[in-house]
């Protein structure tokens, strides 16, 4: 027994030299996020000895600017394990994992965070990858694997228009050319997107999805292609990458290119010709090693015609044109939809919902103007509307106003969809507010709560 303690004992007394020997950097914090003790691995990540840093909080160390980001206080606040990117003034992007130690009476005393650097990482994805590709046999089952998995859970369908349209996937993938997918709000582009990289030779790199009018246009160019540090007023002193500098190596997918700017059109273009950019105020370029793909609901035919998208430009997206059918072209995807949307909602709510072949043949008789994503928040009206667990046609009739079983022709008489529905009561809070603001649109952007880029786009959509 005595031997046991002592071995306790000199473990203990050991302790900090042992977590020196550890290559990740270990953190430990009290319960304000005051660093008690750290190990070698901090300090020759941030080369910076051990005491600098003792009894500092997390937030003096990003004041100081020895990093950017920080996990230990969301540890602090919700009581458990966190993750979060931390990166560091060297310019290592760190893996952070910060956990929460409580005594006995739930008191919090301690958090341990562990750093592990993102580029380790992925050198150990890329030698776990080389070791697998030993085996031939190991990898044809994974592919097949994953194709099933990918029919399983991202392509939900049963139509003979989606079954070839996936067949020209698996024909295409492979091959690095653009693809230019077309179809109307909700039919589910970004899907299609992700399952051509996914069975792509660029699987195992990042795929980067980017929403074009998600985007502010006078900072469009500097998130697309970076900037180098001082540039502008406000830049990072360090500059900042580009997502098509993010996305080398995968699949940068262009999501509504329609709304890019003429601009921003012609440099586009020129990274696509020449397989290279330009980062804001710098003068060397960078090369890029990434596929693009691009998609769209608007008519680009039209607006080359209006002059407010390139010719060229068309003509290098869409080396491999796409189109996917709306959903009212499809009604037999409605049936395999519903179920995988059913059986979300009742894993997410521990419910047991069910859906009638009744309440079915309704909604195919809908046209669905939102498509899926329509389809898809529909469902989650009818599981919170419905009284029993089986929804019924009643149930389907009601949210979309239809007329009662008894009608005798039983035919859908929809006046709205639900995103007509909050279309149009979003015009209405849009239009109040401009006449409480008395036609201002910065004010009536403020009582809304919305962006000034936000208030402007709606306005220009109902207007």
């Amino acid at each position: 027994m005595s031997s046991k303690l002592v071995l306790k004992d000199d473990l203990l007394n050991h302790f900090p030299e042992i977590l020196d020997h550890v290559s990740d950097a270990v953190f430990i914090f009290d319960h304000e996020a005051r660093i008690l003790w750290l190990n070698k691995g901090v300090c020759d990540t941030l080369n910076i000895p051990r005491d600098v840093f003792i009894g500092k909080t997390q937030q003096q160390l990003v004041d100081e600017g020895h990093i950017r980001g920080s996990v230990v206080y969301s540890a602090i606040r919700q009581r458990k394990e966190v993750s979060g990117i931390v990166n560091t003034r060297a310019g290592i992007e760190a893996m952070t994992r910060c956990s929460p130690i409580f005594d006995s009476q739930g008191n919090l005393v301690f958090v341990v965070c562990t750093s592990t650097d993102i580029k380790e990482l992925n050198d150990l994805r890329v030698t776990l990858e080389k070791e697998q590709r030993q085996s031939k046999n190991y990898l044809r089952e994974l592919e097949y694997l994953r194709k099933i998995l990918l029919l399983n859970e991202d392509f939900i369908f049963d139509s003979t228009q989606m079954k070839s349209l996936l067949e020209d996937i698996m024909k295409l993938a492979p091959f690095d050319y653009t693809v230019l997918i077309t179809g109307e709000s909700g039919v589910g582009k970004e899907v299609i997107a992700k399952t051509i990289h996914t069975n792509s030779t660029r699987k195992n790199e990042p795929f980067i999805p980017v929403c074009i009018p998600a985007i502010p246009p006078n900072l469009l160019e500097s998130e697309l292609f970076g900037y180098e540090g001082g540039t502008f007023t406000g830049s990072l002193r360090e500059g900042k990458t580009g997502l098509l500098e993010i996305a080398q190596g995968g699949t940068l997918f262009l999501d509504e290119i329609g709304d890019i700017p003429l601009d921003i059109q012609v440099k586009i273009l020129r990274a696509i010709e020449t397989n290279e950019i330009r980062k804001v105020g710098s003068t060397k370029t960078v090369k890029l090693n990434l596929r693009i793909i691009a998609a769209t609901n608007k008519p680009l035919d039209q607006l080359i015609k209006n002059r407010t998208f390139r010719k060229d430009l068309y003509y290098r997206l869409s080396v491999v044109p796409i189109h996917i059918k709306p959903l009212r072209d499809r009604p037999e995807d409605i049936l395999p939809l519903c179920h995988r949307f059913l059986q979300e909602i009742n894993k997410k709510y521990t419910l047991n919902k069910t859906i009638s072949k009744e309440a079915l043949d309704v909604m195919k008789q809908y046209s669905w103007p939102g498509n899926i994503r329509e389809l898809k928040h529909s469902v989650e009206r009818l599981t919170a509307l419905s009284n029993g667990d089986l929804i019924i046609p009643d149930d389907v009739k009601k949210i979309f106003k239809y007329p009662s079983v008894g009608d005798p022709e039983n035919q859908p008489a929809v006046t709205e969809s639900p995103i007509k529905e909050f279309e149009a009561m979003e015009k209405d809070k849009i239009l109040n507010a401009l006449k409480q603001a008395n036609g201002n649109k910065k004010k009536a952007a403020e009582l809304l709560g919305m962006t000034r880029t936000k208030f402007y786009r709606r306005l220009e959509r109902y207007s």
